[in-house]
C-alpha cells in the first residue's frame, strides 16, 4: 500500500537523518528518480534539487513515485495542519473546475480523506463507468487487412505478395463500424495506468470491472499529438470530462524505463494561477448586481508586445484593476516592480483604482496610496489588500464579497 507523505510548497524534503527536511518515507532511490526526472525535464518548475534531497516551490498537487505519494499542499501562515491545507487544495481544484465528474447518483467519492491522485483516478473511473452505463460509441475507421470475402477496395500489391498460395484470401482496404476508435484507445490506456498505480484497497472492484467490460482495442503509445487528432461533435460530449482526465494522467505519466519501480506521475498546479482563477470564480459568482468581472484581458503596450492584468472590474463606468500575488509582501510593503505594472494598468485602462491581492498569512493590514502625477493628468490609486485564505478550519467561501468590500472603501476613502 502507497505511503502519503504531506508537505507544504516551499518545504525540502530529505533522505538523510539530521539534515531539515528528513523523512523517513523519502528514500535515497526516491532523490535518484527526482534527480532522473529534472535532468530530463529541462527547466522542471515544481521542485529544485538540494544535497540529499528536494526543495518544492510555488507548485502544489501530488507527486506519485514507486510506491510513495507526496502532496505538496498550499500555506499561508502558520495557521492551519495539512489537513485543514488538503481540504482547501481540493475545494480550489473542484471550484476552478479542475477536479470535477459527472454525478453518477448515489456513488459519492470515497476518498475524500486519502491522497489527491486516488481522487482524481477515482473521478476518471466514475466518469469511465457512466460512460459504460449509458453505452460506449462506435465509430467508422479505416481498416486495412486479409478478409475471406471481397469487402472495400482491393490492395493489389500486398494481395498479391500475400496470397499466392491462399487464393481463397482478400487483402482489402475497407471501413468499419466499430467501438475500435482513437477515443477508446486512450481511455484504455488511462485505465490501464490507473489499474498500475490506484489505491487497490478502495478502487480494486471498480478496476477490476471496468478492465473486463472494456472492449478490445488496438493499444497506442499516447502522446500530445494523439490529443490533437480527437475531434469534437456531439457524439464525443459525454467522453469530454474522461478524456481531461485521461490527458491529465497520460501526459504526465514518466515510466522508470530502467527498473519499473519508480514509475513517476505528477499532477502539479501553479500556485498563483490557481489562487489568480479562484478569485476570478469567486466574484464571478459573489458580485453583487452591477459588476462585470473579466479575467486575462490584453492590450497593446510596445511594438507587438502585450500587458495583462490578471483580472478588470466595472461598474457605473469606472474600471478597477485587480492583480493577484500568491505570496507574502517584504516587510508588508509592495514590490517596486509590482507599483510600476499596476502603474502601466492604470494608464492604459484608464483606471483611478487598482489593488494589489495577497493572501493574509497574520495580522496584516490593507494599505492605500496614491501615485505622483504630473500636473492636470488623473490621478490614481493603488492598495495593497490582504483576505482570509481560511475561515476557521475551512476555506474562505467568502473571499468575492470580501474583495468588492475593500474596493468599495478604497473608492469611497480616496474620493471623500
Amino acid at each position: 500500500m502507497a505511503t502519503v507523505l504531506q508537505v507544504f510548497e516551499y518545504e525540502p524534503v530529505c533522505f538523510k537523518s539530521g539534515q531539515k527536511g528528513f523523512r523517513e518515507a523519502f528514500t535515497e532511490g526516491h532523490h535518484k528518480a527526482f534527480e532522473s526526472y529534472f535532468r530530463e525535464n529541462d527547466g522542471c518548475p515544481f521542485f529544485v534539487l538540494i544535497p540529499q534531497g528536494i526543495k518544492f516551490t510555488s507548485y502544489v498537487g501530488v507527486i506519485h513515485i514507486g510506491k510513495l505519494t507526496i502532496e505538496v499542499l498550499p500555506k499561508t501562515g502558520k495557521s492551519g495542519s495539512t489537513e485543514v491545507w488538503h481540504q482547501v487544495l481540493l475545494e480550489m481544484l473542484k471550484t476552478c473546475s479542475l477536479l470535477t465528474a459527472k454525478d453518477v447518483g448515489n456513488a459519492p467519492l470515497r476518498l475524500r480523506s486519502n491522497s489527491i491522485l486516488d481522487l482524481y483516478f477515482e473521478l476518471f473511473l466514475n466518469e469511465l463507468d457512466y460512460l459504460f452505463r449509458r453505452g460506449l460509441m462506435k465509430q467508422y475507421r479505416k481498416k486495412e487487412g486479409q478478409q475471406k470475402a471481397l469487402r472495400g477496395a482491393l490492395v493489389f500489391g500486398q494481395h498479391i505478395s500475400k496470397n499466392i498460395v491462399h487464393k481463397e484470401r482478400f487483402y482489402t482496404r475497407h471501413t468499419t463500424y466499430d467501438r475500435d476508435h482513437l477515443i477508446h484507445q486512450i481511455l484504455y490506456e488511462a485505465l490501464c495506468l490507473t489499474e498500475s498505480l490506484a489505491n487497490k484497497v478502495e478502487l480494486g472492484d471498480l478496476i477490476g470491472r471496468l478492465m473486463l467490460d472494456f472492449p478490445p482495442v488496438q493499444r497506442l503509445k499516447v502522446n500530445p499529438k494523439t490529443f490533437e487528432r480527437l475531434s469534437r461533435n456531439r457524439k464525443t460530449e459525454p467522453y469530454q470530462k474522461a478524456l481531461e482526465i485521461a490527458k491529465l494522467l497520460l501526459l504526465n505519466f514518466r515510466p522508470d524505463i530502467r527498473t519499473g519501480q519508480n514509475d513517476m506521475i505528477a499532477l502539479m498546479f501553479d500556485m498563483n494561477r490557481l489562487w489568480e482563477e479562484y478569485v476570478y470564480r469567486k466574484l464571478l459568482r459573489d458580485s453583487p448586481p452591477g459588476w462585470k468581472v473579466k479575467s486575462q484581458r490584453s492590450k497593446l503596450f510596445w511594438e507587438n508586445k502585450t500587458i495583462k492584468p490578471d483580472l478588470v472590474l466595472e461598474k457605473d463606468g469606472e474600471t478597477y484593476i485587480i492583480d493577484t500575488k500568491w505570496k507574502i509582501p517584504s516587510n508588508r510593503r509592495p514590490d517596486d516592480n509590482d507599483l510600476k505594472q499596476i502603474f502601466a494598468y492604470n494608464h492604459h485602462w484608464n483606471a483611478k483604482y487598482s489593488m494589489l491581492l495577497y493572501p493574509k498569512s497574520s495580522d496584516e493590514q490593507d494599505v492605500s496610496g496614491k501615485y505622483h502625477m504630473p500636473l492636470n493628468e488623473q490621478e490614481h490609486h493603488c492598495k495593497l489588500g490582504f483576505v482570509d485564505v481560511l475561515d476557521g478550519d475551512g476555506l474562505n467561501l467568502g473571499i468575492g464579497r470580501d474583495i468588492i468590500a475593500k474596493i468599495e472603501f478604497l473608492e469611497s476613502r480616496e474620493s471623500g
